[in-house]
């Protein structure tokens, strides 16, 4: 028994004495904040006001599509006792065309403006991870985390590149 706990134990104590030298490599850590990223990167600002643009004119569509459907509505309602039955019914079909519509051009133009949201942060996000390999391969980094990921509670500064993930970024961007 003594020696079977010896074969055990010799063994283990050679592994970790053993392990120090090897866990002492060089190993470079460093951190991304992407919310940080977001807020000071100037292309990613321009993007973002691209997208904003973009959703605004959506917004100014979809307003006057509904202006005219309360515009028609408010018509129906004032006219509605005095146009004859047939004409009524013409009215109504019309009105709930137009709602129809209305309905279907909320939804399509909500669906553009998702689908262009999702293409951008699809395209930041690429071009991000690629200056950010970059910088790991030139600087000799062995891992970089995002500042936001899970389980991530305390950081210190000293390992945060999201300065130079930035420049980087603006400077490939511009």
């Amino acid at each position: 028994m003594i020696r079977f706990v010896k074969g055990i134990i010799a063994p283990l104590a050679l592994l970790v004495f053993l392990a120090g030298p090897v866990c002492a490599a060089d190993v470079k850590i460093g951190v991304v904040d992407v919310k940080e990223f977001q807020k000071k990167s100037t292309t990613f600002q321009k993007i973002r006001g691209e997208l904003k643009g973009k959703f605004e004119a959506l917004q100014q569509k979809l307003e006057e599509e509904k202006q005219a459907l309360m515009k028609l509505e408010e018509d129906f309602r004032k006219q509605s006792m005095m146009l004859s039955l047939g004409a009524r019914d013409d009215k109504r079909n019309e009105l709930e065309k137009k709602r129809r519509y209305y309905k279907y051009l909320y939804e399509d133009l909500s669906e553009q403006m998702k689908d262009a949201e999702r293409d951008a942060t699809r395209r930041v996000l690429q071009e991000l991870e690629d200056v950010v390999t970059d910088i790991a391969e030139k600087e000799g980094f062995t891992l970089i985390l995002e500042r936001n990921s899970p389980g991530m509670i305390h950081v210190d500064d000293s390992i945060n590149i999201t300065d130079r993930v930035t420049q980087a970024y603006d400077r490939a961007n511009q």
